[in-house]
């Protein structure tokens, strides 16, 4: 059996097991710890142990700044786990910034597959999905020995899988209000179970937060002895510009070190300045020098799908982004503006996922009078239309119309649009995708959901 049919069959036992990022799952089960997570640690013999680790939680920028901090760190053999992916379950796991290969994958699933039915012996339990995938992450960096790796929180911090590691730095970036049902229904509550991935005696980097959440983190790394550093501790002009039809960043580092950013919008240089503070620290750590010059060039290689994602479409663009909250969509429309583009002459592709409020997301767009397609994503969490069109109801919106997936709402954007009208997809990251996968003609791994 060659390796790709070998990775079929692995993946559908794989999306057998409890996926809580696609289920509607409303909350977590009564009960819920960790340890299920270190049970599984222990029979693989510790590979959240004796690794260097850099830990990152927040609600927005996560996964960007995950990627910078990768990227930074490219002179060393590196290891990035993220979530959610965009096209292929390989994304999650990278080594040098470069998913894992199928075979890779293969190899080290049939060694983790065990835990399966050693978890029905001893506990009659089942790992859920991202249980599963955080610890073959793990044993992959650990058996690959990379020299350092970067983990991205799924959701929260204090009760998520990945945070049975003994880190050598917590990263915080910017919190807002999201997962409510699960995180807490104020910043104060979400802020502490973010804060809960700080350990003892490890430095503590943090984007700018809103005052009531600065104070928890100041609180939670005072209890830990954790030296506390900001991301407002950085020096860093930007600018906008356009190059070979791109939109890019203009970055100056201390009034010396220039280098290009492919991520655009203010959020990405606060995301920046956090990974920048980071890679000082572990310099720091470390006790080597900062070769800045190759760091800031490493940097600019980096790339990511679906966060204000702009394409060229000939007579328009399309601009794809995950915006699924009222912070990440005003952020999406100060970015359109810096870049000069007329919110007013758009159409709008909208769909959500359980969880997030399709009100609060949307009604900073009622201004500009937008022409809005509701649609859903394949994923099983996606929110039906006719709760998004609850929730949006007393908004008074042209609502343009209602579609039952992707490819059909952008069918429809695309015959209506008319020249410089451009195309606008958000609301997840899946919806970002699946209509960055028809424009870019992405065959993209689709899953039997059990």
């Amino acid at each position: 059996m060659n390796q790709e049919l070998i990775y079929k069959k692995n993946i559908n036992k794989l999306m057998s097991l409890t996926n809580f990022e696609y289920d509607k799952v409303k909350k977590r089960p009564l009960g819920f710890h960790l340890d299920r997570v270190n049970f599984m640690m222990k029979t693989f013999d510790y590979p959240n142990r004796n690794q260097k680790f850099i830990h990152v939680a927040g609600s927005k920028g996560k996964g960007s700044t995950s990627n910078l901090i990768s990227n930074a760190l490219s002179e060393y053999k590196v290891g990035l786990f993220t979530s959610p992916h965009m096209h292929e379950l390989t994304e999650r796991i990278k080594i040098n910034n470069i998913p894992i290969s199928k075979k890779l994958f293969n190899f080290y699933f049939e060694k983790v597959w065990e835990i399966v039915p050693i978890m029905k012996k001893e506990m009659e339990q089942t790992p859920s999905f991202f249980e599963f995938i955080t610890l073959l992450a793990f044993i992959v960096f650990r058996d690959e020995k990379t020299e350092v790796s970067v983990i991205e929180v799924g959701l929260g911090g204090r009760l998520d899988s990945t945070n049975v590691i003994d880190s050598d730095i917590s990263v915080i970036t910017q919190i807002s209000k999201d997962h409510t049902k699960i995180l807490g229904n104020n910043l104060e509550k979400i802020a502490i179970e973010k804060s809960g991935i700080i350990k003892p005696k490890t430095p503590v980097i943090t984007s700018k937060q809103k005052f009531i959440v600065e104070k928890k983190i100041k609180y939670v790394s005072k209890l830990n002895k954790s030296v506390l550093y900001k991301s407002s501790e950085v020096d860093l002009k930007s600018r906008n510009f356009q190059s070979d039809g791109k939109f890019k960043q203009k970055i100056i580092l201390n009034n010396k070190y220039k280098f290009n950013l492919n991520l655009v919008g203010e959020h990405q240089i606060e995301n920046l300045k956090t990974a920048i503070k980071t890679i000082q620290i572990f310099k720091n750590l470390k006790k080597i020098d900062s070769k800045w010059k190759k760091i800031t060039e490493n940097i600019s290689k980096t790339t990511m799908i679906g966060r204000c994602e702009i394409l060229n479409l000939g007579s328009n663009y399309l601009i794809a982004d995950g915006a699924q909250n009222n912070k990440s969509s005003k952020a999406l429309l100060k970015t359109l503006k810096q870049l000069n583009f007329d919110i007013s002459r758009a159409i709008w592709i909208y769909g959500s996922t359980e969880g997030h409020d399709s009100k609060e997301t949307i009604k900073c767009l009622k201004k500009y009078n937008p022409k809005i397609i509701l649609t859903k994503s394949r994923i099983p969490k996606s929110k039906p239309i006719n709760n998004i069109l609850k929730e949006l109801k007393g908004l008074n919106l042209d609502i343009i119309e209602i579609t039952n997936n992707s490819a059909e709402a952008y069918k429809v954007a695309k015959k209506i649009s008319k020249n410089n009208e451009n195309i606008i997809a958000f609301g997840s990251l899946y919806i970002a995708a699946e209509i960055l996968e028809l424009v870019k003609k992405i065959n993209p791994e689709k899953y039997n959901y059990e």
